[in-house]
């Protein structure tokens, strides 16, 4: 066998003396992880803690049609005025036509997924807003979207924004007129978990559902708006 050179340098020689030069020298971490946890913060609340004089308040849709990544804020306000719109004079007939099919509508998915999602459940949200995209709503698949989008699960949220552009979804059609949507929510939004139960499955985790009673607590909660 041939002799190595002299200078021959192992591997781990090499790696030993590898450095990489720190870009972010002059960043102050302490300061960015404050600013992330207030905008976290502030962003998480539910509708009916916002305050009624924030300006971002917009009177147009996010378009999925924008490349641009969503601006979080702007995504999370036009959530809740989708889930505030569906909550509207028919919600309650859908919400009782999920609970009679046995969870297999929807529609009535749709509206179970916005009130989760005003009461501060993301993840059942999450759940019944697939259930629904996957049988064909494109509401819920908007709603994924704008989801993913406040999270910064962008991916994910492109994931929703390709397949609403295949279908050439326009939001102003489906889910209204973004300007006659209520700012807050309702309040005692907590009065909903008492008529909710959890079942839990091996592989997918805990699913919240919707017993009748919750029928005449949507339609007491949702009459002001």
């Amino acid at each position: 066998m041939t002799p190595l050179p002299s200078d021959h340098r192992t591997i781990d020689e090499l790696l030993a003396k590898a450095r990489t030069r720190n870009r972010y020298a002059t960043y102050n971490m302490a300061a960015a992880e404050t600013r992330l946890r207030t905008r976290q913060a502030a962003r998480h609340r539910p509708p009916r803690q916002r305050n009624t004089d924030t300006p971002l308040v917009h009177t147009e849709w996010t378009p999925p049609a924008n490349e641009l990544t969503p601006d979080a804020n702007r995504a999370w306000w036009d959530l809740n005025a989708v889930c505030l719109l569906i909550l509207g004079p028919d919600a309650d007939g859908h919400l009782a036509d999920f609970i009679t099919s046995q969870y297999a509508d929807k529609s009535g998915a749709l509206v179970f997924a916005c009130l989760l999602h005003l009461a501060d459940d993301s993840g059942g949200a999450r759940f019944w807003w697939r259930f629904a995209a996957g049988a064909g709503h494109q509401v819920a698949e908007y709603c994924l979207f704008l989801e993913h989008a406040h999270s910064g699960e962008y991916h994910d949220a492109d994931y929703w924004r390709t397949q609403l552009l295949r279908q050439h979804f326009e939001p102003a059609l489906l889910c209204g007129d973004r300007s006659t949507a209520p700012l807050l929510g309702p309040p005692c939004m907590d009065q909903i978990h008492p008529h909710i139960t959890r079942q839990h499955h091996s592989e997918i985790g805990t699913i919240p559902l919707p017993q009748p009673a919750l029928v005449d607590q949507l339609r007491n909660l949702t009459s002001p708006l």
